[in-house]
């Protein structure tokens, strides 16, 4: 299973701390972050995955906040980002 980081943030954006816990996907990565929200009071969570891929790269998963909203992050494909600067 992958691990990932859970990053709880006050409203004003900070994150102070984070968590780090195994996750079977993305999908259940997001699940557990809304747990977290709840848990911590917190307005939500950033939820990362270390060293993902081939390349070896973070990778931003998404963002939960407090009332159970999910934010997947949909990464735009290199060439279309290149294409739109």
């Amino acid at each position: 299973m992958p691990n990932y980081l859970f990053y709880p943030r006050r409203a004003d954006g900070v994150s102070l701390t984070f968590i780090a816990e195994s996750a079977e996907d993305d999908v259940d990565a997001l699940e557990l972050a809304a747990e977290i929200a709840a848990a911590h009071e917190c307005k939500g969570v950033f939820v990362w995955e270390p060293e993902a891929g081939p390349e070896r790269k973070d990778r931003f998963v998404g963002e939960v906040d407090r009332h159970g909203a999910q934010s997947l992050h949909e990464p735009t494909p290199l060439s279309e980002a290149a294409a739109a600067v």
